[in-house]
């Protein structure tokens, strides 16, 4: 074989006269193969596993892979795509009050509230993850409630709503929403469709007041249809006492610049007493009424109670709440001990045992005798049962005390 060095330094090779074309030009070559027509042999298996494989030998028959010409595989993508990835984030996003507020719409219940609502507004700021929630009786209010409470917090806060963040449900996506946004320059952002994670700080929100309500109402075993008052309490309850996320401050301090106090927080669904302060009482007449306690108003300083007589809702501050009394019994930790009274039953005096004996004889002497009980009989089966009454009545108290239902305790 001979060849000739060109200009742009390659060799040309030239045939021998002396032999033929085909039988000069002869070369070894290592042959690889290819690694899509693998993938293909060993069911689409994806590429990463397939060159390990071959690269530690742990297969045999698998020859040496280069490189696939397309990383991106027409079946597989159609048999194994799932949906993208969502980093979780770790520091706060925001720089300010009202610069981002998440908003989303529960519903419908199945039972609707005292008030006939079935639909929850939730709103949430992202600087301070303090919430707002208003009740809808249909989805089209949903502007108004938001208009309502959005210019509230403005002139509350003194600077303007600057972005908000809802899903793609036309309750947000309308003209209501896009003239009112762009009349006070508010950007509105959306959420991918059935992407429920690009709106994840209001969804989580859902999901916690959801299952606060849940273990409340069950709690005292309530009606559902009081599950308005329990959504609005967990909100009040919860901005108060969860902290904002990367920080070491609640959300009330993060959106009102304080600390918040619970001093006068009590358990709801608790029973309590209302004072009659409304009506002209007679002297004798009770001075208060029944009722279950539902949390505490937004608009005065006052707690919210369902009154059982009139079955009507009254906000008021001469309210008695008993929260310790009225306690869930089927709660581990609110279980009486009865163990105590148990003992002191069947570990009975020497005393309690000859009165019991002396009352047993008694009844028998009357059961045998037709005729008429002599005094002095009579008179020493009242000293019996004068003797056991107190012992036994005591005892008896003690054990229906401890098995008593919260109902008995009020």
């Amino acid at each position: 074989m001979i060849g000739l060095r060109t200009s742009d330094n390659c060799y040309a090779i030239c045939q021998n006269p002396s032999t033929s074309f085909s039988s000069s030009l002869v070369c070894g070559s290592s042959k690889i193969e290819s690694i899509d027509l693998w993938h293909r042999r060993l069911g689409h298996l994806n590429y990463r596993d397939l060159m390990k494989v071959a690269n530690i030998e742990v297969i045999k028959g698998i020859p040496k892979l280069g490189k696939p010409s397309n990383p991106i595989c027409g079946p597989c993508q159609k048999g194994k795509q799932t949906r993208s990835t969502h980093k979780r984030v770790d520091e706060v996003l925001t720089s300010k009050p009202l610069e981002l507020l998440h908003m989303d719409l529960m519903g419908p219940m199945r039972t609707e509230s005292l008030g006939g609502k079935k639909y929850i507004l939730v709103m949430v700021d992202d600087y301070s993850r303090y919430a707002w929630v208003a009740f809808l009786r249909d989805k089209s209010e949903a502007f108004i409630n938001f208009k309502d409470i959005g210019l509230k917090i403005q002139n509350e806060k003194g600077h303007p709503i600057e972005r908000i963040r809802s899903d793609r449900g036309r309750e947000f996506d309308n003209s209501n929403f896009f003239e009112f946004c762009h009349s006070l320059g508010i950007k509105h952002e959306f959420s991918a469709p059935r992407t429920p994670q690009q709106n994840g700080v209001v969804e989580r929100k859902n999901r916690v007041l959801q299952e606060m309500a849940r273990t409340m109402l069950n709690q005292h075993e309530l009606p559902t249809h009081f599950w308005a008052e329990a959504i609005n309490t967990d909100c009040y309850t919860s901005n108060r006492t969860h902290m904002r996320p990367h920080t070491r401050k609640t959300c009330y301090e993060l959106w009102k610049g304080k600390k918040p106090s619970v001093k006068y927080f009590r358990v709801f669904g608790s029973r309590c007493y209302v004072l009659k302060d409304h009506e002209n009482l007679g002297k004798f007449e009770s001075k208060s009424e029944e009722g279950i306690f539902l949390g505490y108003s937004s608009k005065i300083r006052a707690y919210r109670v369902y009154i059982l007589s009139s079955k009507c809702m009254v906000e008021s501050i001469n309210v008695i709440v008993d929260d310790i009394g009225s306690r869930s019994r089927k709660c581990d930790d609110d279980r009486i001990d009865v163990s105590k009274d148990i003992e002191v039953i069947e570990e009975k005096s020497k005393d309690e045992k000859l009165s019991e004996d002396e009352e047993k004889k008694d009844e028998q002497g009357k059961k045998g005798d037709r005729g008429r009980i002599e005094p002095s009989k009579k008179n020493k089966s009242r000293q019996a049962e004068d003797r056991s009454l107190p012992t036994n009545q005591g005892l008896g108290h003690r054990v229906l005390k401890a098995f008593a239902t919260p109902s008995d305790h009020a």
